[in-house]
Order: structure tokens, then C-alpha cells, then sequence
């Protein structure tokens, strides 16, 4: 008799496999928690961009044109809309910020252009409702109800008025 051979046992068979089994059994738990986790960011970012980004999107359209009274609503496709007037040249031009069929819109237009129709603008995102108000000459009161139905009201500071 061999005294260096080793005997194997079932037994010994049957731990290796049940190792191996409880191993394939928590990587594939780490991988389905690791996935739910992420999963749940995603989804928690993309609401946050679409909160985020129509409010500083507003914002901003508002800060770059507000000179000399350029920033003002107007009544327009039944609505009110936000208007962003600029000179160019001996003509005015206007940006029209308004919410068409889900979407917030933009339309750049000539001023001198009274005859135009809502789905002429630029689909910038989507949303469910947008209002704007001047609360008064100098604050503007915006609604926004994005996709997901989170509700915004920004109120903006215009730093100039509009001369008479």
C-alpha cells in the first residue's frame, strides 16, 4: 500500500461543487443589485435633467435678452408666450419661448412678421404645460409642468424695463 496517495471522497467532490455553486450564487446577486442601483440613478438623472434643464433653459433665454425692456409676455396662439426682442440692424426680431403639443418651443422671427403658426417653431423639449405672467414690470412668473408632471414656478428678476 501507497502511503503518499491521497484518497478522494465524495464528500470532498460535493464541497468543491457547492463552493463554487455559492460563489456563482453571490456574483450573480452583486451583478442584479449593482444593475437595480444603476438603473434607479438613471432614472433619477433623467428626471433631474429634464426638472433642471427647462428652468435654467428659461432662465437663461431670459438673462441674455433682458436690455432695455427686451424681455415681455404676449398673448399669442391663445396663450401667453415669452418674447425676447433684439435690434439687428434697423430691424427687430423676436423670440418666442411658448409650449405647442407637449413641447417647449422657440420661434426667431422678424418682428415685422405678424402672420405665423405655432408649429413653425423649434422643438427644444418636451414638456406638459408652460405659462408665463409679468407679476409685474419687473418679475416674471414661469410655469412649467415637465414630462413626468414635476411642477416649476421660477420667478426671474428682469434687471431692465420696457422704455415708453
Amino acid at each position: 500500500m501507497d502511503v503518499n496517495s491521497k484518497k478522494s471522497h465524495v464528500i470532498d467532490t460535493m464541497f468543491v461543487i457547492c463552493l463554487m455553486f455559492l460563489f456563482v450564487l453571490c456574483a450573480v446577486s452583486v451583478i442584479g443589485i449593482g444593475a437595480s442601483i444603476y438603473k434607479k440613478n438613471v432614472g433619477q438623472m433623467a428626471d433631474n435633467y429634464s426638472h433642471r434643464i427647462t428652468s435654467a433653459y428659461v432662465t437663461e433665454k431670459v438673462r441674455q435678452a433682458d436690455e432695455n425692456g427686451a424681455v415681455f409676455t404676449k398673448e399669442l396662439f391663445g396663450k401667453n408666450v415669452l418674447v425676447l426682442q433684439e435690434q439687428q440692424g434697423n430691424d427687430l426680431y423676436d423670440t418666442y419661448i411658448y409650449e405647442y403639443e407637449g413641447y417647449l418651443m422657440e420661434l426667431y422671427i422678424r418682428d415685422s412678421i405678424k402672420t405665423f403658426y405655432p408649429q413653425s417653431g423649434q422643438k427644444i423639449l418636451k414638456i406638459n404645460s408652460f405659462n408665463v405672467a409679468e407679476n409685474t414690470d419687473s418679475v416674471l412668473e414661469v410655469d412649467i409642468v415637465t414630462e413626468d408632471g414635476n411642477k416649476n414656478r421660477l420667478y426671474i428678476a428682469k434687471r431692465s424695463t420696457r422704455q415708453q
